[in-house]
């Protein structure tokens, strides 16, 4: 397994823990997950999925963020989530 198929199961495995809002008894779809915050696609989170994607820190976040995730970890550096998109906004 490649070190992108790694990071493709791990959102598969956070995004499986998230209620759909449009189906009982059922997880977060992909383009549920796009259609609910700014900056994702269906194609993006898919193509992260399956380990074929290169995301950016910027879309890393927002994943994260999508994923009910409040830090990530990169370099061995804690990110705030809210604090890094808020840093984002203030730059554009």
């Amino acid at each position: 397994m490649t070190e992108k198929e790694k990071i493709g199961k791990r959102v598969v495995e956070l995004r499986n823990k998230i209620p759909s809002d449009e189906y009982s008894n059922k997880q977060v779809s992909q383009q549920e997950l796009a259609d609910n915050n700014i900056g994702l696609t269906k194609q993006l989170i898919g193509s992260i999925e399956r380990g074929d994607a290169n995301p950016t820190l910027e879309k890393l976040v927002l994943l994260a963020k999508a994923l009910n995730q409040k830090k990530i970890d990169v370099l061995g550096i804690e990110i705030d989530i809210d604090k890094f998109i808020k840093e984002v906004d203030s730059n554009t």
